[in-house]
């Protein structure tokens, strides 16, 4: 008896995965576009009376709902399915050099509140208690319930161990250093909290979208005041143990080269990042120095330059993991249809496939609240995961 009812226990738990794991597909196909229930039912590989056995819970409980019918079909009109909006939110908190962005963003990608919070305004012993007292302002000035709030995505530069919940020691990010954001929040606000380096957030989020043109192997590079990245690869996120990601920011380019602050040799980011490559040129940031392309030399002589040393990080990566396409955001996003061009040639006169898969260079979306959204998303991507 005792082994029939372990087979039992075991079916059951069995069941209960298999109903989950349906469930959050389905969820998560219907993020991306309205799907009518047989187009599910082919996509998820079920019959089309298990789809609609789901879709019938899923509306009852008011997480998805039906749209009008597909007018001017032949045979049985087809009633797309969408996410409700309102079934669910999460907060996100983008964190950088500068202070942080927070705001809370619904199933369908909307930023519905967001606030900025200045570095200045932080005050270093309480920085925990003053992020977790400015995510429940937010909460309570958007007026959504507490019991809708599914969890809170924070994106930083790293590194950072993902898994832990802690910022590690990120170059010139002291005010983070060894701090166990995720757990800390997580307890003060009684809601799951999930860490994920900024650059990764932000490739998750363009897989799927236009600029990354379909591509399932991209590379997204945010230069700003670092150089981050986030690699797609075969359609899933570049991570090793831990979370860790890569950082082609510290991959060294010249062995004999400049200290970065990282302690490492010769970086990619000792070159590249803004302040080092605006660095005496009487520049003050990367758009001034675009909008005089074509009205001084100096100016085309340093835009060619950010280009060679960002090229030397790309092929680097490219020539270890399959690349097909980079995508640029950032400082360097600003008049990136002058940059992109240059990075593109030079990386496909270097690099080991350019007679077979040659790389292209395009800029990153960059709409308002991106950097919110992306890090929002890392809930919904959890939370739905198989």
């Amino acid at each position: 008896m005792s082994g029939t009812g372990a087979d039992m226990a075991i079916r059951t738990r069995n069941a209960e995965y298999t109903k989950k794991y349906n469930r959050n597909l389905l969820l998560r196909l219907l993020r991306k576009e309205p799907l009518s229930r047989a187009e599910l039912a082919r996509r998820m590989g079920l019959t089309r009376a298990a789809a609609s056995l789901i879709t019938a819970e899923l509306i009852e409980e008011g997480i998805i709902v039906e749209m009008e019918p597909v007018a001017g079909m032949r045979g049985r009109t087809p009633t797309p399915l969408r996410i409700n909006p309102e079934a669910g939110y999460a907060v996100g908190i983008y964190l950088n050099r500068d202070g942080c962005s927070i705001g809370i963003t619904n199933m369908t990608e909307n930023l519905v509140i967001q606030d900025e919070v200045k570095l200045n305004d932080i005050v270093p012993g309480r920085k925990l208690n003053f992020l977790g007292s400015a995510v429940s302002d937010l909460i309570e000035r958007s007026g959504i319930e507490q019991k809708k709030i599914l969890g809170i995505g924070i994106s930083a530069p790293g590194p950072l161990n993902g898994e832990g919940g802690e910022i590690l020691n990120p170059p010139r990010f002291d005010l983070w250093h060894n701090t166990l954001i995720g757990p800390a929040l997580s307890e003060a606000l009684g809601l799951p909290v999930f860490l994920e380096n900024n650059a990764t957030c932000l490739a998750r989020y363009h897989q799927g979208k236009p600029e990354a043109g379909g591509s399932e192997n991209f590379l997204l590079l945010l230069v700003d005041s670092g150089v981050g990245s986030g690699v797609i690869s075969k359609g899933k996120i570049l991570k090793g143990a831990g979370y860790y990601t890569s950082e082609i920011g510290h991959v060294s380019i010249d062995m004999h080269g400049r200290k970065c602050s990282c302690g490492n040799i010769g970086c990619l980011e000792a070159y590249a990042a803004m302040p080092h490559i605006l660095y005496g040129t009487g520049y003050r940031n990367w758009e001034e120095l675009m909008n005089n392309i074509g009205r001084d030399e100096d100016a085309v002589e340093i835009m060619y330059q950010e280009a060679e040393y960002l090229s030397a990080g790309i092929v680097t990566l490219t020539n270890l993991i399959s690349i097909d396409t980079v995508l640029l955001t950032g400082d360097i996003w600003y008049e990136a249809g002058k940059l992109s061009p240059v990075i593109e040639e030079l990386v496909n006169q270097r690099i080991l496939t350019r007679n077979r898969q040659p790389v292209r260079v395009r800029s990153a979306s960059n709409n308002a609240g991106i950097r919110i959204l992306a890090a929002a998303d890392v809930v919904f991507d959890r939370i739905l995961a198989g």
